[in-house]
């Protein structure tokens, strides 16, 4: 057989192949969209009947039957007491009367001496520097300032001795802290020892007699050194009445 035969041969089984590929792709894809009935061998039916040969059971089936719930019984709260009703009096009862608290009565306070003002001194340094003299203030049983009130100071130097009013000199007050103070200095630039004499008077309508004295008498000594170069006098009202 020459060469070109079997070529032809070749060819036709080639072709024979093609169509049968194609007709099997053709086949399934209709069998895969629903098209069961170009099955050229579709597969016989039966029609069986499924015969039982035990006979039906006669007892019957048992059926769940519920339990009842135990009945809960309501157990019953106290019986509210009615609270007794107050029968009025027949005759009506008074409040009590309101008694205040007793009124303290102040106790008297003891008289420091026979005369109206007690007068103390006490020695410090003093408040103008270097300088020797004497200064204080007059006050009540409180503590309280009474201004108005002449001391009579008798010292060295005659030309400033005379009575001083307590409380008239603004600075005094300031100084001294206190709205009823006085001061008398008699060597305004040195300590110097002396002595000097401090009381208390009520001065007279006639300025040619002498003060009435209201107070005991202070002797001040000054020792002339700086620590009790200064007298200070302290004047305490002893009579409340005493004007």
């Amino acid at each position: 057989m020459t060469s070109a035969g079997r070529d032809r041969i070749f060819n036709i089984l080639t072709y024979v192949i093609l169509v049968a590929t194609l007709c099997i792709v053709i086949y399934y894809a209709m069998v895969g969209f629903g098209f069961d009935d170009v099955n050229p061998f579709p597969p016989p039916t039966f029609d069986i009947a499924l015969v039982s040969t035990q006979p039906a059971p006669t007892s019957p089936i048992a059926t769940w039957t519920p339990t009842p719930s135990p009945t809960i019984t309501p157990i019953p709260g106290p019986t509210d007491t009615r609270t007794p009703t107050l029968t009025p009096s027949a005759v009506p009862t008074r409040m009590p009367t309101f008694t205040f608290p007793p009124t303290n009565t102040p106790t008297p306070r003891v008289t420091r001496s026979a005369t109206p003002f007690t007068c103390d001194v006490q020695y410090r340094v003093p408040e103008c520097g270097v300088c020797s003299g004497v200064a204080g203030h007059i006050e009540d049983l409180d503590g309280n300032p009474l201004p108005g009130y002449y001391v009579v100071v008798q010292g060295p130097v005659p030309e400033v001795n005379g009575a001083k009013l307590a409380g008239g000199n603004p600075t005094f007050n300031a100084i001294y802290g206190n709205e009823a103070a006085w001061e008398q200095i008699y060597n305004p630039s040195a300590y110097q020892a002396m002595e000097i004499r401090v009381q208390m008077c009520k001065p007279n309508p006639d300025p040619s007699k002498p003060c009435t004295a209201i107070s005991n008498e202070i002797i001040v000594n000054l020792s002339g050194y700086a620590s009790t170069s200064l007298g200070y006098v302290t004047c305490i009202k002893n009579w409340e009445s005493y004007e």
